[in-house]
């Protein structure tokens, strides 16, 4: 039971990790949306503070009040002008009459007006005699003229309530020359640019959500219900000064470790899974464009030959021919479509051997006029089955699935297909789509390789093909063996 708790914790933390993979991904695509929401609501919200702002401005004074009577005399003689009883008196009064109707009927008869444009607050220091009074109003004239109205009728209204007063003005009234409320833009700019920018990511972040991927060797078998041949880790090249081969292939020395170990441990599956389905055309595709079918197919092919088999690697991608660039081969040669068009029909004359290898090339340079006739013409089904005479393996380099419907018309001759999926980047009910095209044409699907991984899962499947050692079935493999059905020792 404990165990099956820390189990789902751990597939919870993975949840985690793989929602945070998915949303860095996903910004990095959508980078532009919290940038552009932010300028948009920044720009908005600016506006509409421009829209609603009303300058106000003030007029305030400062004084006293006391009685008019207000002189006491205590048993020395002396004279008192602060009566504690009285000034808390006037301080609760104060306030009060400011808005009563009879100030503000007052008012309005004294200035000669229906209604007042401003309003009027005032401030008492408790314990003391001591007020100000404020007057505000969107015309700095007018907040000046109510201040002098009110000092000067609010003895004559103070007088119904608590007897004769007399105000000592401290400092003197004025009219103002700037708004207290001064328009900041910035602060609204900023306003609206945070909740932009806010908003933009959690648009990502639910995007994300809703992304479901494959970015594990586990995962392949879980959501696709398919066999995990091998996990190719992501190849970076370091930058020198001069020229560099970044060729993404097990010929070239720069390449990593980790990724020629990882293409032996795809031989040997593949090998493995062979074995079992007798399959001698093999069809390299993928989801979409960019997830390495072409870097798949060419690193097969070159370890197949590695091995001992004679091989012949096709560029059936006709539309966008990537064989040749991928081996940096710049030497001219013709492919499918001129073979087909033409009319000579000795395959070798179009075969262009790899040096130090048992591999040959059947790859042109330039795009088919008509990439979908040729694919489907019967012409094609002839030519494999002559290049299956010549050869122990025939790897098909051909487009993307999900993209044009040639792959699913070319695995109508392939005996297989081994389908790659670059980690985080195909949706997972878009390759259940295409997987389920190719089912429907009648190729079998020996496994998947899940290309760019990040992290330790480069070697995924190499320890356990590589207990069987290279000197069993997984040995060197031969043209003549591979007719007969024997394996080399």
């Amino acid at each position: 039971m404990e165990d099956h708790k820390i189990d789902q914790l751990d597939e919870g933390k993975i949840d985690l990790f793989r929602l945070l993979q998915e949303f860095w991904k996903a910004f990095q695509r959508l980078f532009w949306l919290p940038v552009i929401l932010a300028v948009l609501l920044g720009a908005a919200q600016g506006l509409r503070g421009w829209r609603s702002y009303t300058p106000r401005y003030s007029s305030e004074v400062t004084f006293t009040i006391q009685m008019s009577d207000w002189t006491l005399t205590d048993i020395g003689g002396s004279s008192s002008y602060y009566d504690k009883a009285m000034a808390e008196q006037l301080s609760k009064t104060f306030p009060y009459l400011l808005q009563s109707e009879l100030m503000q009927s007052m008012l309005r008869q004294e200035m000669g007006v229906s209604y007042l444009n401003g309003s009027i607050t005032a401030q008492t220091v408790p314990n003391t005699n001591l007020f100000s009074l404020k007057v505000t109003s969107t015309d700095p004239q007018a907040a000046y003229d109510i201040l002098n109205t009110v000092i000067e009728i609010y003895p004559r209204v103070a007088d119904y309530v608590v007897g004769s007063t007399q105000m000592n003005l401290l400092t003197a009234p004025t009219v103002a020359e700037k708004p207290f409320n001064q328009f900041r833009p910035s602060r609204a700019i900023c306003k609206g640019a945070v909740l932009g920018a806010l908003l933009g990511m959690l648009a990502i972040l639910a995007y994300a959500f809703t992304r479901r991927s494959i970015r594990e060797p586990e995962e392949i078998r879980r959501e696709l219900n398919q066999r995990c041949l091998a996990a190719l880790p992501q190849v970076t090249f370091k930058r020198r000064g001069g020229a560099v081969d970044r060729t993404v292939s097990i010929r070239n020395k720069k390449t990593s470790g980790a990724f020629q170990e990882s293409v032996r441990s795809l031989r040997i599956k593949f090998l493995r899974e062979d074995k079992k389905q007798k399959a001698q055309v093999v069809m390299v595709t993928s989801t979409l464009p960019g997830e390495g079918k072409t870097t798949v197919a060419v690193n097969l092919a070159l370890t197949l030959s590695q091995n001992g088999a004679k091989v012949i690697l096709v560029d059936l991608d006709l539309r966008k021919p990537s064989v040749k660039k991928a081996l940096d081969i710049q030497k001219p040669s013709r492919g499918v479509p001129e073979l087909l068009a033409g009319k000579h029909r000795d395959v070798k004359k179009f075969l262009v051997p790899l040096e130090d290898t048992g591999l040959s090339l059947l790859a042109g340079d330039k795009p088919a006029e008509d990439a979908r006739q040729t694919i489907s013409s019967q012409r094609l089904t002839a030519l494999l089955d002559t290049l299956r005479q010549e050869a122990d393996f025939i790897v098909l380099d051909t487009p993307p699935c999900r993209l044009v419907a040639d792959s699913a018309a070319i695995a109508q001759a392939a005996d297989c297909t081994v389908y790659v999926l670059r980690a985080g980047v195909a949706q997972v009910p878009h390759v259940l789509d295409s997987l389920q095209l190719l089912a429907d044409s009648g190729t079998r699907i020996m496994g998947c390789v899940l290309n760019g991984v990040q992290g330790s899962h480069g070697g995924y499947g190499y320890g356990y093909g590589y207990g069987y050692g290279y000197g069993g079935y997984y040995g060197k493999y031969s043209s003549r063996h591979k007719k007969t059905g024997e394996n080399q020792a």
